[in-house]
């Protein structure tokens, strides 16, 4: 045995941390039939429900079908299709998130389960957390139940390899920080100096998806952020990401959220705020 006054340290690298980034927080009692394919996590808890079909989920993946009840809780991981039927009789609160390992790549991405927990007293929790009367506690701490719950059902294996994701970084955080709507995958290629043919099959064999599908999610990703803000009408949103009119981007907006930018806008504004 070492004796307890023998130097030590234990360093963990940093350069792999999972990167938290809240999308929206709401409560809503809602009627509708929807499919969703969203770049973000969905945490949600059912907080109400009068009758078993007041509010139902479909992996559209799997087939498999979830009734909600109260104190049920259901993560939808990123890009996972799913179809939602709420009604009325059914209130629930969400978190929008997301949990990055590099930039468009989450820590659930290619998972193809929703993971469920029923739990009255983590219900109670969240409905205290939306009550808490300081908005940017309430953010912190829905932060903090939402990442208790991810490191509960933390993935037994990532859908993708790290150090293959490693190789492009470079397109990554480019698309994170320069991309719009004019960016094309021929631009991405050329940053890792590759013809185009052999950067498309490099990339949708490490990410699973191509690199115009990667684009658009991170573009549509930008767009909500940006409709956000108070200041940012859907046309400023769509000339700041330089789409060639207001029709396109509302036209490229609902086909990924199922809703038109306005809205999306309308709903979700006064999580910004």
């Amino acid at each position: 045995m070492k004796n307890k006054h023998t130097p030590l340290l234990v360093s963990v690298p940093v350069n792999r941390q999972a990167r938290f980034s809240m999308v929206a927080l709401f409560r809503e009692r809602v009627e509708f039939i929807r499919d969703y394919t969203l770049p973000f996590n969905l945490l949600s808890v059912c907080t109400q429900a009068d009758g078993k079909d007041a509010s139902v989920m479909r992996n559209l993946r799997t087939g498999e079908v979830f009734f909600r009840e109260p104190g049920l809780f259901s993560l939808c991981p990123c890009g996972l299709p799913m179809r939602y039927h709420h009604t009325f009789r059914n209130e629930h609160i969400a978190i929008h998130f997301k949990l990055e390992l590099f930039p468009g790549v989450d820590v659930f991405s290619g998972q193809q389960h929703v993971i469920l927990e029923k739990s009255l007293p983590m219900m109670q929790e969240v409905q205290s957390i939306f009550e808490t009367g300081d908005p940017v506690l309430q953010l912190s701490r829905s932060q903090e139940f939402a990442l208790r719950f991810c490191h509960r059902h933390w993935p037994e294996y990532y859908a993708f390899e790290l150090r293959e994701m490693q190789r492009f970084s470079d397109v990554l955080y480019f698309v994170r920080e320069q991309a719009d709507a004019s960016t094309t995958a021929a631009e991405l290629a050329s940053l890792m100096h590759l013809p185009e043919s052999a950067f498309f099959r490099e990339f949708r064999t490490v990410f699973n998806i191509s690199p115009k599908q990667f684009l658009q999610q991170e573009i549509f990703n930008k767009a909500a952020q940006l409709l956000l803000m108070p200041e940012m009408s859907v046309k400023l949103t769509a000339a700041r990401l330089n789409f060639t009119s207001e029709f396109y981007f509302s036209h490229f907006f609902k086909r990924l959220s199922g809703v038109s930018p306005k809205k999306y806008r309308e709903t979700h504004l006064f999580s910004a705020q």
